[in-house]
């Protein structure tokens, strides 16, 4: 019987490290936003930055771990192995959770999801030992008071508590940032180069001061808070002595230490030092100290749980269903050496995930200044938001005196002026400075009280309302980057919802499924690992592909970004001639697996076209003005590239929703005329690339092109009329011939679009 368990704590050991790492995964982004996105110093230095921050924090979070012995459930009504099966139930639903959500790059919050995991494993049990011992279900709902005789399975108020906490922390964070950013701006402006010596001095001496002060005094405190003087440790009653001089002398201690950190700050100035880099460095070390500190209960505090829990039921002697776990209400010292190994893991992870940079990279796109490839789309709400918003600010705005909206112009003049290029910040130092100072302080606080914050929320919306301040969510971009936030805070009540509901269905399936269901919930997360890291891997890898196109173009070159472009159009019009032999196999046999492929081309095809749309802008910009033929001739090739995505993309959908949707397929005589007709056009596509890949634009090739053409339009002509007189004839129905005739036009379009590109490039050609 032992042997079970001992297994069980092994594979909570390993769970802890799979947690390690994909829940840093996804909170990296709360530390390194900020530095990275401001690009305060090169990557390295500040993941060096952040590592010494979380071995910091690691060290001191060990007042963290009760939430997960008695925070959601009061452990003294069940028995041991039950909590061990709600432990690894807990265990795997979040490494699947956190994963997913890493896999597709979406910052989640680890506190959430621990939080209601527990709550849907323990709500779990609960009602199956209420069922099993018919027991009253007010067990389930009572709040627990032993002295007046009544039981309750659920920690009620402390979960309430918990979780009126996270969603508070959301309001308070976003107002707070958006107050702060708005008055720290109005101090500097964006011209901080002219008010960087006096302003620069003043605020940075704060900042610095205030982020000591919460991770000495808050943050720190955690060490000694509510440890008796006997059980602590030579470091702890050190500190403990140093701790009640701070408190003693707050004011004076404190006060010094701002004066001399603004001195210093004016005296660096004078060495060509950006105070405001060494506040976004200390900055980046206290949020990451101030996260590993509040959120490594997220990542090993369940298995340490169980660990303890073993120990007691060793100790015990008695039978693991007879031994209720009143042993983990009580205080339960968890040894420093595990939160040191827990710190060298989660700083491996940081150096070397590459779904921590994916994570990071959303969050920083959704807070940029600059105009960037938008990653989310415009929704209805979003819209909405927007639209309203605009309203009530232009309403407010007439109220405010002439003056005041003037300085504030002033102030705000060069917030949409910033052009980005990918060495470039996507935020300025005073906007990082502040998302830091301000998330840092209020997860200390969380910290210091003992409540699991979600540093996920908390940074996020520190984020974004000191972008809105900052009016990086301009009216080209607002949509967009609202799109996004309300996606996220979306995705963060899923992971509630989601957290519940599978902690709550893997906990069943161990208890009534035994070893079963505990070898069956293995192989489930391994597949799970195994899928998620090959699509992030094939994600990356079409990233990649990508952007190594899109660096080859010299955006300020025209002529040499064209020419680039007319070596991928040879490319371009193969897959697109490959993908219309895929949705004509998947139309005529109704092949799924054939249009799935389609559509996966199509969405190659658009990322590529999606190179050619993003950098037009870009290219007429920086174009000179003896060049401006050139910039007529980019926009042409641009124009014609959307007219050929446009046909091709309605040509596989058309195909793809009428197999799907299961309507009848082409008659004999219509499949006939297609397959004549593709053949046709795929000799005119293989003439077509011949001719622009060679340059050879001789009469013979132009006129080849131009008898090949006009064969194929004559062919739709001929297939147009035979399917209107089958309409005649009452031959064909509505949705055979709403199909027929959008393949005909629009195989019309290609060939006809096509030819006008052998037009472009022979005149491009013609003129070198």
């Amino acid at each position: 019987m032992e042997n079970i368990y001992v297994f069980i704590v092994g594979l909570l050991a390993l769970f802890a490290i799979f947690d390690l790492i994909v829940g840093v995964s996804n909170d990296a982004v709360n530390f390194l936003n900020s530095a990275v996105g401001s690009k305060v110093a090169k990557f390295k230095v500040i993941i060096l930055v952040a590592s010494l921050g979380i071995m910091m924090g690691a060290l001191t979070s060990g007042g963290m771990m009760e939430v997960t012995r008695k925070g959601i459930y009061n452990p003294e009504y069940f028995y041991f192995n039950e909590v061990m099966l709600l432990f690894m139930a807990v265990m795997i639903a979040d490494i699947v959770l956190l994963d997913l959500f890493n896999t597709f790059g979406f910052p989640t919050s680890t506190t959430v999801s621990i939080v209601f995991e527990m709550l849907g494993a323990a709500l779990a049990l609960s009602v199956i030992k209420i069922v099993q011992n018919d027991l009253p279900l007010n067990y389930l709902f009572n709040i627990d008071a032993p002295d007046k005789g009544i039981i309750g399975y659920m920690n009620w108020s402390k979960t309430t508590d918990i979780i009126s906490g996270i969603l508070l922390s959301v309001v308070i964070a976003f107002t707070i940032g958006v107050v702060v950013q708005f008055i720290v701006r109005m101090f500097f402006s964006f011209k901080l180069d002219q008010r960087m010596r006096v302003v620069g001095s003043l605020w940075s001496g704060t900042a610095l001061t205030a982020i000591l002060y919460f991770l000495l005094f808050k943050g720190m405190g955690s060490v000694v808070k509510g440890v008796a003087p006997e059980n602590m440790s030579a470091f702890q009653r050190n500190y403990n002595v140093f701790h009640e001089f701070m408190e003693t002398n707050l004011l004076p201690f404190f006060g010094t230490i701002w004066i001399l950190f603004m001195a210093a700050m004016f005296v660096i100035q004078r060495f060509k030092i950006n105070p405001l880099r060494l506040v976004v460095l200390f900055g980046t070390f206290a949020l990451a100290m101030a996260f590993a500190g509040n959120d490594l209960v997220n990542f090993i505090g369940v298995p340490i749980a169980g660990w303890q829990s073993f120990q007691i039921w060793q100790a015990s002697g008695q039978a693991p269903n007879e031994l209720l776990m009143t042993g983990l209400a009580g205080e339960v010292t968890t040894p420093y050496i595990l939160m040191a190994i827990a710190g060298v893991i989660m700083t491996l992870t940081l150096w070397f995930s590459k779904k921590a940079r994916s994570v990071t990279e959303t969050e920083v796109n959704l807070g940029a200044q600059s105009e960037v490839e938008e990653r989310f789309k415009a929704n209805t709400l979003a819209r909405g938001v927007v639209n309203s918003t605009s309203y009530m600010v232009r309403k407010a705005y007439g109220l405010i005196p002439q003056g005041v909206k003037r300085r504030i112009s002033n102030n705000f003049e060069s917030a949409e002026d910033i052009e980005h290029t990918e060495t470039s910040p996507h935020f300025d130092l005073v906007r990082a400075s502040v998302n830091l100072v301000m998330a840092a302080i209020l997860i200390a606080v969380a910290t210091d009280m003992k409540l699991p914050l979600s540093t996920t929320y908390v940074s996020f919306m520190v984020a974004m309302g000191t972008s809105l301040a900052d009016r990086a969510w301009g009216r080209e971009s607002a949509v967009y980057r609202i799109s996004g936030v309300l996606n996220v805070i979306a995705g963060w009540f899923l992971t509630a919802f989601m957290a519940s509901s599978i902690a709550a269905i893997f906990v069943c399936i161990m208890y009534f499924g035994g070893i079963y269901g505990i070898v069956f919930l293995m192989l489930l997360l391994g597949f799970v690992i195994y899928k998620t890291s090959r699509f992030h891997t094939q994600k990356l890898l079409k990233r990649a592909k990508v952007e190594s196109k899109r660096d080859l173009i010299n955006y300020k070159d025209v002529n040499e970004s064209l020419g680039l472009l007319t070596e991928n159009l040879d490319f371009a019009l193969g897959e697109i001639r490959r993908t219309l032999e895929l949705t004509h196999v998947g139309l005529a046999k109704e092949n799924r697996r054939a249009l799935k492929e389609a559509n996966k081309k199509l969405v190659e095809l658009d990322m590529d076209y999606a190179m050619v749309k993003d950098g037009l802008f870009r290219v007429i910009k920086k174009n000179k003005s003896d060049k401006t033929t050139s910039s007529h001739l980019y926009v042409l090739t641009y124009d014609l590239m959307q007219d050929l995505m446009q046909s091709l993309s309605l040509i596989v959908k058309v195909c793809t929703d009428h197999v799907h949707n299961n309507h009848k397929p082409l008659t004999g005589e219509q499949r006939d005329m297609v397959d004549k007709l593709r053949e046709n056009f795929d000799d005119y596509f293989a003439l077509t690339k011949q001719v622009i890949a060679s340059g050879e634009f001789t009469e013979t090739n132009l006129s080849a092109v131009v008898a090949k053409k006009n064969a194929i339009l004559q062919q739709v002509e001929d297939a147009t009329s035979m399917q209107i007189q089958g309409i005649m004839d009452k031959k064909y129905g509505f949705k055979n011939t709403s199909l027929y005739f959008t393949l005909l036009l629009e195989m019309k379009d290609l060939v006809a679009v096509t030819a006008r590109f052998v037009k472009l490039y022979s005149r491009v050609y013609q003129q070198k």
